[in-house]
């Protein structure tokens, strides 16, 4: 017990106690081993997140990429503008790219990521975009893989932002623009 502010006692909240390096706490064995800090908590919950949870979400994902597919059947010059042809390598790196940070987004919020459209972009590159209400987001994957992705987002006018990425790394600022 002690004396507040106005002079009133009070008990003390159970905390733990620090003794010769030991904690003293006051919980019991049960809550002991059923709990953890918040934070480790959330370690473990986002650990034991099944992917297989969200195969259906997955095999969209799938779908999406089977779907865009179509992009690498395009010729040298099919724009008559003399665009070359897209290679396999730049499609295999965005494809790689949204399925990494669809991985990352799971991990982080226990869920799926919004599915994304991939298209042709210029001089060979691929193109990722999200549209949804609320915000876009493209990211341009290039053709030259040795060359940073660019990306550019909005939601509704209210943020812009855009800048450049490593594509072969999962990017927790994309994901959590994304999430929002």
């Amino acid at each position: 017990m002690f004396l507040n502010s106005n002079e009133q006692t009070v008990r003390a909240w159970p905390c733990a106690v620090r003794r010769h390096s030991q904690v003293v706490e006051p919980w019991t064995e049960h809550v002991k081993t059923s709990t953890t800090t918040p934070w480790k908590r959330m370690v473990e919950i986002r650990k034991a997140t099944p992917i297989a949870a969200f195969e259906d979400e997955y095999d969209k994902l799938e779908a999406i990429v089977g779907e865009a597919r179509w992009i690498l059947d395009l010729v040298d010059n099919f724009d008559g503008r003399g665009s070359p042809r897209y290679s396999e390598e730049t499609f295999e790196r965005a494809v790689a790219f949204v399925k990494l940070q669809w991985q990352e987004y799971l991990r982080l919020n226990g869920d799926s990521m919004p599915l994304p459209e991939i298209q042709p972009g210029p001089r060979g590159s691929i193109d990722v975009f999200w549209d949804h209400p609320g915000l876009n987001l493209l990211v341009n994957i290039p053709a030259d893989a040795r060359r940073p992705a660019e990306f550019s987002g909005d939601n509704q006018g209210e943020r812009r932002f855009d800048g450049t990425l490593d594509p072969a790394q999962p990017n927790r600022g994309l994901v959590s623009w994304l999430s929002a």
